[in-house]
C-alpha cells in the first residue's frame, strides 16, 4: 500500500479527538493491534500537542499537515507545521528523575514509537514517526 490520508487542521486542540479517531483507525487498517493502536494514537497526541503548545505558542489558527502512511511494513506519520522551531538536539523530555506533572511527551514517543526524527527546515518544522508491525504468530 503506496497510498495514505492527508488532515489539514487548525492548531486548536478541539481537533486532537479527530485526529486521534483517524490515527487509531488507519493503525486498525495497517493490521496492527488494538493495544498498538493506543499506542500510536497517545504517540501521535503527544506530538501534536507539543506542535500546539511550543511551535504555536497555543495560537489556534495555525496550520498542521498530518500525513499517515504505510512504509516498510510499519506506520508513518509526519507532522508539518510553521512555527517556531527548535534545534534538534533541543527536543527532549524533561529528566525523569525530576517527577512533577508535564514534560514527558518526549519521553513517551521515543518509547512508543521505532523513529523519530525532527528538522527544522526553511519555513517548517517537519517531525516523523514510524512504527514497526508486529509480526503476527501462526495461527493468527
Amino acid at each position: 500500500m503506496d497510498s495514505g490520508i492527508k488532515l489539514v487542521l487548525p492548531s486548536d486542540p478541539r481537533y486532537l479527538s479527530v485526529v486521534r479517531g483517524a490515527v487509531e483507525r488507519f493503525a486498525a487498517l495497517l493490521e496492527f493491534g488494538e493495544e498498538d493502536c493506543r499506542w500510536i494514537t497517545l504517540a501521535v497526541h503527544e506530538a501534536l500537542t507539543n506542535v500546539m503548545r511550543h511551535a504555536y505558542h497555543d495560537r489556534h489558527d495555525q496550520p498542521i499537515e498530518i500525513f499517515l502512511r504505510e512504509r516498510d511494513g510499519g506506520f508513518e506519520v509526519l507532522m508539518v507545521d510553521h512555527g517556531q522551531g527548535v534545534r534538534p538536539e533541543q527536543l527532549s523530555g524533561r529528566a525523569l528523575e525530576d517527577v512533577k506533572p508535564g514534560g514527558l511527551g518526549t519521553h513517551m514517543i521515543r518509547e512508543i514509537m521505532d523513529e523519530m526524527d525532527y528538522a527544522p527546515l526553511e519555513g517548517r518544522n517537519e517531525l516523523r514517526l514510524w512504527k514497526k508491525r508486529a509480526d503476527k504468530k501462526a495461527g493468527e
